[in-house]
């Protein structure tokens, strides 16, 4: 059952800070990033000071995301890639190494976090496709679209227990289930818990509408992207998460991308070459 009195919104989001936060050396990048007179040496060596961080973000930037020569030090990953580039991989990395596990009854996470780690690496791949600018916070924003179901299943795992049960006897999406009993679902929770941790709006956003791309204020066709991504990889089945259908496509949003369909068979199979490389790298321990 679900209990009489659920918490809201905004009371789920500081009370995310008692089980996950951002790394601290995100919060430092964050400012170093925003001040005029910051180096890239002094970037560099906010990253530096954590081995596990660094190795992971070297291993990124050489891994086959990208086509560079090997790169052996983060300030030279940074001229390359750019501050906040460089900032939103490390951000991606540090959160999927040090969200808490969660029940098996509720969520495989090694699962979630394949699905999560396809999606970013798909949208990543139609961002490309389509020659959209700062194409790094589509695959980050794809790898943490799904976080607030992280969060409900972490501080109401009963509630969540119930609404999969119910979407399940209602033939509905966990999606719906959440408006219906909660107000909200894990894609708006997601995008606010972002925004209050001072991620940009351009990857909040994403996460935010990910499920209804065309409501999007600000980034419609992104979020779309991120959609469109999530989507095909429930079809394709690359991991799996707490949603137990496939959400259906916004297709008005869809067609504003101008994306052949012909072009998603290529999109899939130069991911499908990414993937296992990524996984190893943001799976693994560090």
């Amino acid at each position: 059952m679900v209990p009489d009195s659920l918490p809201t919104l905004d009371e789920i989001v500081d009370n995310t800070s008692t089980i996950c936060s951002p790394p601290l050396s995100y919060n430092r990048l964050n400012e170093a990033i925003n001040h005029p007179k910051t180096t890239i040496n002094e970037i560099a060596q906010i990253i530096s000071e954590d081995a596990g961080l660094t190795a992971q973000v070297l291993k990124l930037v050489n891994s086959p995301l990208y086509s560079f020569s090997k790169i052996d030090s983060i300030s030279r990953a940074v001229t390359l890639l750019g501050t906040k580039e460089i900032r939103d991989l490390a951000l991606t990395a540090s959160l999927v190494q040090t969200f808490p596990g969660i029940s098996e009854d509720l969520l495989n996470m090694q699962m979630y976090w394949r699905h999560s780690v396809a999606c970013g690496v798909v949208s990543r791949n139609i961002a490309i496709y389509l020659r959209e600018p700062s194409i790094e916070r589509f695959f980050v924003a794809g790898i943490l679209h799904d976080i607030g179901q992280l969060v409900l299943c972490s501080l109401i795992p009963e509630t969540v227990k119930h609404l999969t049960k119910e979407s399940l006897e209602q033939e509905q999406t966990l999606c719906n289930a959440e408006q219906t009993y909660l107000n909200f679902d894990h894609s708006e929770l997601g995008g606010a818990l972002l925004k209050s941790w001072g991620i940009p709006q351009n990857i909040y956003d994403l996460v935010a509408h990910h499920h209804n791309p065309s409501q999007s204020l600000m980034y419609p066709r992104d979020a779309t992207i991120v959609h469109l991504a999530d989507i095909t990889c429930q079809a394709l089945t690359y991991g799996l998460t707490a949603e137990v259908r496939i959400t259906s496509l916004d297709e008005d949003a869809y067609d504003n991308l101008n994306l052949p369909a012909s072009s998603i068979a290529t999109i899939v199979q130069q991911s499908e070459l990414q993937l296992k490389g990524i996984c190893s790298i943001l799976l693994e321990p560090a």
